[in-house]
Formats: C-alpha cells, structure tokens, sequence
C-alpha cells in the first residue's frame, strides 16, 4: 500500500522530519504536524493512517483519536507513537481506539513494519470493527464495554473486555499469545504467556458451554488463539 497518506502528528522535530522523510522514501505520501490543533485540522485530509504522539505542546495526543473515531472517517488507522510506556498508558491508547502503540524510543524497521502491518489491514470498518459485535447468542457492547447474553449483563475485567474485543475484532485469525500481550496488556515483554491463557480459560467459562468444545475461543496449537463467531 505504497500509496497510502499517512499523517504524522509528532512535536519532536528530528522524528517528525526523519520519520516523514523514510515514510516518503518507501512510497508514501506524507503529512507531517507538530501539534494538537495541527492535527486535528489535517485530519480533513483524509489519511490512511495517523502515526500520533502523545505528548503534544498544546494537549494530550489521544484527543486526536477521540476526534478521529468519533467522526465520519472513523475507520482511519492509528498508531500511537509515545514515551508514555507504562501498562495503563498503553491500554489508554489501544482501548481509546489505537491499531497500535509504540513506544520511544523505537526501532525504525520495526515500526516500518507495523505501518505496512497495519495498512494491509484495510480501514476499521472492513474489519467488522462496530459498536456491536454478535457471535452466537453473545452481544459485545463496545460502546458500553460489556457483554450481553441477551438483557443479562455478564461481568468482565477490564483484560477480559480487551482480549475478547481483540479476539471478536480478529475472526478466524490465529493470534499469537505475544501479540495478545503486547496489544491487550501494553507489554513488550512478559515473564510468562501462561497469563493470556488464565485469561482465555476465564472467558472461555463465559461464553462456552461447560464440558463441551469451545465454539468461539479455539486453541491454535504452537500459536494461540482464534476467535469464531
């Protein structure tokens, strides 16, 4: 997706200008911002993907993705590009919308190929991204982050909201368990995957009936996991 318009949204000058220049250098139309009111503005422009900063001179970054989602281009991707690296920055960023999230400072290849990653994706309508996602006789809520069987309300933690919102909004994707980490917990690193199958074993007593196989959590052995609505 050589053509694709990607705005940058970054008040540090030598990563807004290097990071344009390599964008452009690999085929991609870029737009490049120092600050909130910039950004906002440039979304008018109508990019295939914004590379955002949090910390911005003139407010917080995520007000960006707020707007972005909120408004009519809400399938626009966005990677969060921050300092901000702590667990509850991270899942700030990724549950207010973000594809994905990276922190400073970064490898440039790597945050090359999650630009290509995350374009090859398509917009986030495509995905099945809605408000609602029903599988089975489930209702994920997203707006109002809860699951629905029916009127009943089945309680989830917060991880357990994010890594079936992940899950729902992957179907019939093997997900590797570092992947799930790194999207739902923010972690680059993690002393154990064990942690996302505790998780998945939790949802699975849910939403999948007891002693039977699981319809919509699938192991994928030697990977992870697959969502099946």
């Amino acid at each position: 997706m050589g053509e694709a318009k990607i705005l940058i949204v970054e008040d540090e000058a030598p990563i807004r200008e290097g990071l344009g220049k390599r964008l452009e250098q690999e085929g991609y139309r870029v737009v490049a911002v120092g600050t909130l009111r910039e950004g906002l503005a440039a979304l008018a422009g109508a990019p295939d993907l914004v590379i955002l900063d949090r910390r911005l001179p003139d407010g917080e970054g995520l007000d960006v993705l707020a707007a972005l989602r909120a408004s009519e281009r809400a399938g626009t991707r966005v990677i969060v590009l921050s300092a901000r690296g702590l667990a509850e920055d991270r899942i700030a960023g990724l549950e207010g919308g973000a594809d994905d999230y990276v922190t400073k400072p970064f490898n440039l290849r790597e945050l090359l190929a999650r630009v290509q990653a995350v374009l090859a994706r398509g917009p986030r309508e495509e995905e099945g991204s809605a408000a609602r996602i029903e599988f089975g006789s489930f209702c994920l809520d997203v707006g109002g982050r809860r699951l629905l069987k029916g009127r009943k309300e089945l309680p989830l933690s917060k991880l357990e909201f994010g890594l079936l919102h992940y899950l729902a909004t992957n179907p019939g994707r093997a997900i590797d368990r570092k992947e799930l980490l790194d999207r739902v917990w923010g972690y680059d690193r993690y002393p154990t995957t064990r942690t996302v199958d505790f998780h998945v074993l939790s949802l699975r007593k849910k939403i999948e009936q007891a002693g039977k196989k699981p319809r919509h959590l699938l192991t994928v052995q030697g990977v992870g996991y697959r969502f099946e609505p």
